[in-house]
């Protein structure tokens, strides 16, 4: 193998391709990442029999086509750290040298006839606008488990609905839903999956290096693969094959009490009152007409309280949150206001944006669903 390309889509496709190498693989090759030049491209590629990762670096000189596995590590640090210069490779049997200008590397080669063959991307179902896909999986990925032993709360369910998609994760104490437009492909009728259960950590990380107005989504009934792919980006990742918690009645807008507060000064509120919750375990909060008053600690250990501005329709009462997952969710819903719909304090409360007009099809922006601490008696 021999080509020269241009250095800046060289750390393009590596970028994209370098954060599915797994660190600790289980068999060695994984370890590598895979460049194979046909023509005037060069495909580099990365899988871990998860998730794979597959670019295309288009306007490439080859001179001599083939293929060769290499360090993804190195390659990657290799070619962010290259001049603006064009890069050439090549194999010479035992290293893949790689010249840019004045800087010359040479990488121990792979057995590239180990490497395991990629998967196929199954049937394209439909596809979304990228920002928006990206958006909403950031805002629920905060609310996904990370507990390993609970496989199916690590992931984030995502059901294909006739005009929008819906994103679902949850830990237990908190869900996080979002819905974003999609275009489905008309002619795939009942073929199209209803639901796929997707790892969290692996769809946060490939819509992060996916680039491209539009991403294609591929799956079909049945199959256990996800596709997402641009024009010459492509993954794939394996989905849990297991069914999801049941969050549906979350959805009701019923409630007793509602409070609208600018989420600035609220989140500043929470991170200096939590500085005296013990071992960060709650905060509590009790609204009144105008005001949300923030307090922590106690006698023992130092208390810390707070008064902000918000209204507030309701009964008084005084309800209490893990700090942390409060501050999560009111980052992740990105509003200036967010509205906090509560049904006593006991009782699961919804966070959301409040500076949005409602969309009488699907819900715009995250829902954010937060169990409350139990307070002592």
């Amino acid at each position: 193998m021999k080509l020269r390309v241009d250095r800046d889509r060289l750390v393009a496709a590596v970028s994209v391709v370098g954060p599915t190498v797994p660190r600790r693989p289980s068999i060695p090759v994984l370890a590598g990442i895979r460049l194979r030049a046909e023509l005037d491209s060069v495909s580099v590629a990365s899988f871990d029999y998860e998730i794979s990762s597959h670019a295309t670096i288009t306007g490439a000189v080859v001179d001599e086509p083939g293929a060769a596995l290499v360090s993804g590590r190195l390659l990657t640090d290799i070619a962010k750290a290259l001049p603006p210069r064009p890069v050439e490779l090549s194999d010479n049997g035992d290293r893949l040298e790689i010249v840019c200008g004045p800087s010359r590397f040479a990488l121990p080669l792979m057995a590239v006839e180990d490497y395991p063959d990629l998967p196929p991307s199954p049937a394209a179902v439909g596809a979304v606008d990228h920002s928006d896909l990206r958006d909403a999986v950031a805002q629920v990925v905060v609310a996904a488990g990370r507990d390993d032993t609970l496989p199916m709360l690590t992931g984030i369910n995502i059901e294909f609905h006739p005009s929008f998609l819906r994103l679902v994760s949850t830990d237990r104490f908190r869900i996080a839903i979002r819905e974003l437009g999609w275009e489905p492909v008309t002619t795939m009728g009942n073929s199209r999956p209803t639901s796929m259960l997707v790892p969290a950590r692996a769809l946060a990380e490939t819509s992060k290096t996916l680039a491209g107005p539009r991403i294609e989504i591929a799956s079909v009934p049945g199959q256990t693969i996800l596709g997402l792919a641009t024009d010459d980006q492509h993954h794939t990742m394996r989905t849990l094959d297991m069914p999801y918690a049941p969050y549906q009645r979350y959805l009701e807008t019923t409630h007793t009490a509602s409070a609208r507060i600018r989420s600035a000064p609220l989140i500043d509120a929470i991170k200096r009152v939590s500085l005296l919750s013990l071992r960060g375990t709650q905060v509590r909060l009790t609204f009144a007409a105008t005001t949300a008053r923030l307090s922590a600690g106690g006698d023992n250990e130092g208390s810390a309280e707070e008064s902000i501005g918000c209204e507030f329709d309701g009964e008084p009462l005084t309800i209490a949150f893990n700090p942390r997952y409060l501050l999560e969710g009111l980052t992740a819903a990105h509003a200036e206001i967010v509205e906090i719909a509560l049904n006593g304090p006991t009782r699961a409360a919804i966070l959301r944006a409040a500076d949005r007009e409602p969309d009488v099809e699907r819900h715009e922006g995250l829902i954010y669903v937060l169990m409350p601490v139990r307070l002592p008696d």
